[in-house]
């Protein structure tokens, strides 16, 4: 049983154990080699070459065309060739370096001793552990058994031991976080194998589903190449022109990458060649000498060139696969400068037809200014009537903006169809909303035809009789005349009517084209035993003195109408009739008169009446009522 001054001489061996074990290891962990130059050379040529295949890969995105599919197909080919190039070189690598360090062989065995040292270590640390706990149990017993001071004198000697377990399972906890560093350092020793593995689980589509070993995949060509789009509007052929210098830009980046990485496979391989040429130089020399008499010296110069041929086999194993990567960018390179060729290609093809089309544009704009120009001029000096010359013009530029409007839009878009329904559903949607406002329009073509409404023309339309003074696009003005027969005058308002009343189921009424006049008549009411003929004859003379005055207006507004509606019919002179009344007979006397100047007329007539039956006094007697009216009831 242990006693208490046994206490001090087991926590300093303890001490000196735990001491003599952690400066043990930590010189072993001073020892462990830092992970080779060559190697993270190795690691960076792969981390390169994946990420340049990658971006080979993500190329398929940016290519979009048919005619680029050869050229991306090959170049994935190639890309995937290198990389599988790549990683045969550095596992050939990583095989070849502990062969090539003179003490490779040293921390190997340095590494197994402190390893075996730590695992001594820490068995002898927990049966310490475990003895030193059963000491502790056993004292507990005696405890719980003894009295006075034997019981104060074990409890003093339990609490000596509860600080040497203390101390023992701190060296075991040392122990094994030494044990945890030495497998991990362990583990970094053997790293670049596995680091490769890993790698390589990073690209499953070019390890897991590659072609056997020499296969050479090659996309085959496009039986056809389709064309670069030409039927697309200005934005459809920029957008198409920036996506292709996208691709140019691409193409480009691919080709840096390749090139970098053939540049990195050429600094791997060059102490490699270097090595070779070394191995051969030797070679050579010992193979130049004369055999030696000695039959041990000619033994070691054979195991020398054994060890040579050895040496030889093994770097070339690995160069070979990195002339293979340089070979396979290159060729890939080459792809990559012909697929940047044909983009270069479809950009000018793109380009031009981007000319072509905004210089259409601009000649369609051209041509509606001119048509414009011409259609201005002509109104102004063909049309001499001011109101006529201004709805022209308004019609002009109307017509101007909707074909500028339209040149335009067919220059920008690329999908008519798509415009097409567009427009049948806004051209829908407009017939609805403004059918009275379009009728109107229509109607106004009919208004200003070769026989429609002219300013000053007398029209009774929707029961409304008056003067136009005014014809719009969607609605034309009447001045209002009130009154009946030749006592009509004008009320001073204007009427506003739509020009769609011209379809409406209501009559319009209007003067004959390019006429102004109409017809007005004096009647006189005769007793029965008048001489009738006498009557008549007076009459109808006095209407005719004053018609002469006014005649030739009437005639030229008769020849006008006859040459615009190409048709004859009776000339406008005064006309005298019967009609029989209640009362006798009427004479009735019809004249044209100016729709101008009907007061005027009407009152010359009058007078002119009146002298002719006061001069004739069987006349004046015989005459029972006199009237003058217009023969169209307003």
């Amino acid at each position: 049983m242990p006693n208490v001054r046994d206490s001090p001489s087991r926590d300093a061996l303890t001490c000196s154990l735990a001491g003599i074990l952690l400066l043990a290891a930590c010189a072993g962990m001073a020892q462990t080699p830092s992970p080779s130059s060559d190697e993270d050379a190795i690691i960076h040529h792969l981390n390169i070459a994946i990420s340049w295949y990658k971006q080979v890969s993500r190329a398929n995105e940016a290519a979009g065309q048919a005619t680029d599919a050869f050229y991306f197909e090959n170049a994935r080919s190639l890309a995937r060739q290198a990389l599988k190039s790549a990683f045969d070189s550095a596992e050939a690598q990583a095989d070849l370096l502990p062969a090539a360090s003179g003490a490779a062989n040293a921390p190997a065995s340095g590494t197994a001793q402190e390893r075996s040292n730590l695992t001594a270590a820490a068995a002898n640390a927990a049966a310490q552990t475990q003895q030193v706990q059963a000491q502790i149990d056993a004292l507990d017993k005696q405890i719980a058994k003894a009295a006075g001071s034997k019981r104060q004198a074990l409890t003093l000697q339990r609490q000596n031991l509860q600080a040497v377990l203390a101390l023992d399972q701190s060296v075991q906890d040392a122990i094994g976080k030494l044990q945890k560093f030495a497998s991990g350092s362990e583990a970094r020793q053997a790293g670049l194998p596995a680091e490769i593995a890993d790698l390589k689980k990073s690209v499953p589509d070019v390890f897991e589903n590659a072609p056997s070993k020499g296969e050479k995949t090659v996309a085959a060509a496009p039986a056809t190449q389709q064309p670069v789009p030409s039927s697309g509007g200005l934005i459809g052929q920029a957008s198409e022109l920036l996506s292709r210098l996208e691709d140019l830009h691409s193409v480009d980046e691919l080709k840096s990458g390749a090139a970098n990485l053939a540049n990195l496979a050429r600094g791997l391989q060059t102490p490699l060649l270097a090595q070779l040429r070394g191995d051969i130089k030797q070679a050579r020399a010992l193979g130049s000498q004369p055999p030696p008499a000695d039959p041990a010296q000619a033994q070691a110069t054979q195991q020398r060139l054994e060890a040579l041929t050895t040496e030889f086999k093994k770097v070339s194993g690995t160069t070979l696969p990195l002339s293979q990567e340089i070979i396979a960018l290159d060729q890939c390179n080459s792809d990559l400068q012909e697929w940047q060729d044909s983009i270069h290609r479809e950009c000018i093809s793109v380009l031009w037809l981007l000319l072509v089309r905004i210089f259409a544009v601009l000649i369609g704009l051209g041509a509606v200014m001119i048509f414009s120009r011409l259609w201005q001029r002509g109104a102004l000096k063909y049309v001499r009537e001011p109101r006529r010359r201004h709805q022209l013009l308004l019609v002009q530029r109307f017509v101007t903006v909707f074909l500028m409007v339209m040149v335009i839009i067919l220059g920008f878009i690329s999908e008519f169809s798509s415009l097409a329904t567009f427009a049948g559903f806004i051209t829908a949607g407009i017939a609805v909303a403004l059918q009275t406002v379009i009728l109107s329009v229509a109607a106004y073509f009919f208004l200003v035809g070769r026989y429609g409404v002219r300013v000053g023309d007398r029209i009774t339309a929707s029961g409304v009789t008056g003067d136009v003074v005014d014809v719009g696009l969607v609605r034309f003005y009447v001045m209002e005349l009130a009154g009946t027969g030749a006592d009509a005058y004008p009320t001073g308002r204007l009427v506003v009517l739509p020009n769609s009343l011209l379809f409406q189921n209501t009559p319009f009424y209007k003067q004959i084209p390019g006429t102004a006049y109409a017809w007005h008549e004096v009647s006189m009411t005769l007793p029965s035993g008048s001489d009738f003929g006498r009557a008549e004859s007076q009459l109808l003379d006095a209407v005719n003195q004053v018609y002469a005055e006014y005649s030739r207006g009437i005639e030229s507004q008769y020849e006008t109408s006859e040459s615009l509606i190409n048709s004859r019919f009776s000339s406008p002179k005064p006309q005298a009739c019967w009609q029989l009344d209640g009362n006798g007979l009427d004479l009735i006397v019809r004249y044209p008169v100016d729709i101008h100047r009907e007061a005027e007329i009407d009152s010359r007539i009058s007078r002119k009446v009146m002298e002719v039956i006061g001069g004739d006094s069987a006349l004046k007697n015989a005459a029972a009522s006199m009237h003058i009216r217009s023969t169209v009831k307003i």
